[in-house]
């Protein structure tokens, strides 16, 4: 890829972000996630522990909505559920529901050819998260880490769709 072509290419993505917020923001959705220290520390120690496995993890994800940012306040690792590939999603639908848990959040560890990793969420994890907010029937917070820092988020359930393509934690 050339230069031009990779300005292109972040020039078009840059303008998506902008769009998705303005978009958000229309709607009355929030506009970021923000992780609490204690949420931050249980996350870093999520994806060390994944990296080093070469296994995915899950998690319950505990938040609210504080103005125009979810605020992530606690994560607690499903021990008994190792690797999302391997496993059904039946542990996370059951511990994973309110009012104490608001959704859930997964490491994505393997990587595409070029090295980069998984930074969203893959068709099942989409029909994971369908199946969590149609069970709790309301709306939930879902998110990916993907590196040491960073996490790719949605808020989904009856009301819509928003994306929250990175945050870092």
């Amino acid at each position: 890829m050339g230069r031009r072509d990779r300005q292109g290419a972040v020039s078009r993505r840059a303008g998506g972000l902008i769009a998705l917020v303005a978009l958000a923001a229309a709607a009355g959705r929030p506009l970021a996630f923000r992780f609490e220290p204690s949420a931050q520390m249980e996350l870093r120690r999520l994806w060390v522990e994944s990296a080093g496995a070469r296994t995915e993890r899950v998690a319950c994800l505990a938040g609210q909505i504080v103005s125009d940012t979810v605020r992530v306040t606690r994560i607690l690792p499903l021990t008994d559920w190792a690797d999302s590939l391997a496993v059904s999603a039946r542990q996370s639908l059951e511990e994973c529901g309110p009012p104490q848990w608001q959704g859930t959040v997964h490491t994505h560890v393997a990587t595409h050819s070029g090295g980069e990793p998984y930074s969203r969420f893959s068709g099942a994890d989409r029909g994971v998260n369908r199946l969590w907010w149609r069970r709790w029937n309301t709306q939930g917070m879902f998110c990916v880490v993907y590196s040491a820092t960073d996490t790719y988020c949605e808020i989904d359930g009856p009301e819509g769709l928003s994306i929250y393509p990175r945050s870092s934690y």
